[in-house]
């Protein structure tokens, strides 16, 4: 088997059967079809059965609902491809067959980046970000340690395809339940522990906005968990680092997760409590200030637009400023 696609499911029938043909459509023999029904209470179910029935390839199971983390995690279980992409069941692959096969064939490397479009409401279409349009191309590295010592990589699973084996190899390595943004922390991890990585051109993957998503609920709550969740990501990613030696490994990735607190801090206005316990965290992480930050040049724009949001947002918050030592 080459592939597995793992689609988490719950309550997604007005787009799980376009997801679903838009995978089948890559018209790959030796695939399947992975769907973990994580307890929906909608028609979705009923439409998983109907196309397990037509599709060999398309291996449907139930569980009941605790969230998409988990769901994940047992699909990955379920999983018999050499290579593992992981699609959420509200949005699609892209048009006609867009995956890389032959690299995928070829079995030589463990992770392979690919190109994700982002879908608006409005219907515009845009790459998911800059970075993702100025990846090195078709350039091998050794390993994925060798990647991410220089640059920052998407926190996105439909960004790459994995080698299944790495999760075979790790099994301590699986998504965190219940937090938002749990494909950073795996994602990242797996790099370290990766032998050869490419990323090759080419968009695979549309990325749908949906107001109605959990993701795209803008409530206090919510803003509240996200950064929590972040921080959460920041301790474990840490701790990952120094149980396995990766300091010169980890430096790229661990100082734009900081940069990214503060940078969220101010544009989501937290209050000026929560704000000061965040950044207590971060300096208890020493990772505020960054202790290697003239060693790393590549933060030079993003350090001179965060410091001037920073010194704008401190000036008017005199008493964060004090605390804080700015």
């Amino acid at each position: 088997m080459l592939l597995s696609f793992i689609i988490p499911a719950y309550n997604v029938e007005k787009y799980i059967v376009a997801c679903l043909d838009s995978c089948l459509a890559q018209g790959i023999d030796d695939m399947e079809v992975i769907v973990v029904d994580d307890g929906s209470t909608d028609d979705t179910p009923a439409l998983l059965g109907e196309y397990a029935q037509q599709h060999l390839c398309v291996k449907v199971f139930h569980q009941k609902n605790q969230g998409q983390s988990v769901a994940r995690n047992l699909a990955i279980e379920k999983a018999t491809g050499e290579y593992i992409y992981m699609v959420d069941a509200d949005d699609k692959m892209m048009e006609g067959k867009v995956l890389p096969i032959d690299t995928m064939q070829s079995g030589k490397y463990d992770i392979i980046g690919v190109q994700v479009m982002y879908r608006l409401e409005d219907g515009t279409q845009r790459p998911w970000s800059h970075q993702m349009e100025r990846w090195p191309f078709d350039q091998e590295y050794a390993t994925g340690a060798d990647f991410v010592r220089s640059h920052n990589i998407e926190g996105l699973v439909y960004g790459y395809l994995f080698k299944r084996s790495l999760f075979t190899r790790h099994p301590e390595l699986r998504f965190t339940p219940g937090i938002y943004h749990q494909d950073e922390e795996l994602i990242f991890k797996l790099f370290t522990l990766a032998g050869p990585v490419v990323y090759k051109q080419g968009y695979t993957y549309l990325y749908y906005e949906h107001s109605g998503s959990s993701i795209n609920t803008r409530t206090e709550a919510r803003k509240r968990k996200l950064m929590d969740d972040t921080m959460t990501i920041l301790n474990n990613l840490t701790r990952w680092r120094d149980e396995h030696g990766l300091d010169s490994v980890m430096r790229y990735k661990l100082s734009y997760l900081s940069m990214d607190v503060l940078r969220v801090l101010i544009r989501k206005q937290h209050d000026t409590e929560y704000a000061l316990q965040c950044i207590e965290a971060l300096r208890q992480l020493e990772l505020y200030p960054l202790p290697w930050i003239n060693e790393l040049k590549y933060l030079g724009v993003k350090l001179l637009t965060c410091n001037e949001r920073l010194v704008t947002w401190w000036i008017r918050h005199p008493e964060v400023s004090r605390k804080v030592g700015f």
